[in-house]
């Protein structure tokens, strides 16, 4: 009889090593999770005595080294983090594979590269970089993608931040997304101002919200480390 898949919170750490270049995260469903180390440099320039040193975080999904860096709750790595990125790799592979041709890929996919956009986008440049690049589709695709994952309060800023800008697509004069930002008032820009500041605290943590929902979703479909 086959058992349940692990759950991603199930999935805890069991062992941490390295190899010349990769930490090496060792799962309790047998995976090895594989991260550069060059992404962690005090965890790349220690001793090996230093590295041995690593602590897991309460929910097992995360290493701190104590005497590199402060502990935090999520880790100085976290696998949480590097499953979330996997995640938005695999969509946009499979939009890659589909000729970028969006309505062809699976719905969980698109919703993977809407929040990808979104996230990248608004902690670069803001909101306006990700609606100007993107436009209104696939905002109103990540507000919905947001809201199935149960990221409330990052979705209720989106919609806010969509809503400071939705006019002027309900004009009876064409708009063109590039001329947007130089027609926003000052008081439209202070607003877009203190929205992408609360967006850049999240409310909630999405890349555990995006984990869990997408995870047990595209399993089958996406590629692992091992």
């Amino acid at each position: 009889m086959g058992h349940d898949p692990m759950t991603p919170d199930d999935n805890r750490i069991v062992d941490v090593g390295f190899d010349e270049k990769h930490i090496l995260l060792h799962m309790a469903d047998g995976h090895v999770l594989a991260t550069p180390s060059s992404g962690y440099i005090r965890v790349d320039k220690a001793t090996p005595e230093q590295r041995r040193g690593w602590v897991l975080t309460e929910d097992g999904r995360g290493v701190n080294w104590p005497e590199l860096w402060a502990p935090s709750t999520d880790g100085m790595l976290s696998v949480w983090a590097i499953e979330q990125d996997a995640l938005y790799a695999h969509a946009l592979a499979r939009l890659q594979q589909a000729h970028r041709d969006f309505s062809a890929v699976p719905d969980d996919e698109r919703d993977l590269v809407a929040l990808w956009r979104m996230e990248a986008d608004i902690n670069n440049g803001g909101f306006m970089q990700f609606f100007c690049n993107w436009g209104e589709e696939i905002c109103e695709l990540a507000i919905e993608a947001l809201g199935r994952v149960g990221a409330h309060g990052v979705q209720q800023c989106l919609k806010d931040m969509l809503g400071v800008v939705a006019h002027y697509g309900e004009t009876e004069e064409m708009v063109s997304l590039s001329d947007l930002p130089a027609m926003l008032t000052d008081a439209e820009r202070d607003r877009l101002y203190a929205l992408d500041q609360a967006f850049w605290k999240y409310p909630e943590p999405l890349g555990k919200l995006v984990v869990r929902h997408y995870t047990p979703r595209v399993t089958g479909r996406l590629s692992r480390v091992d």
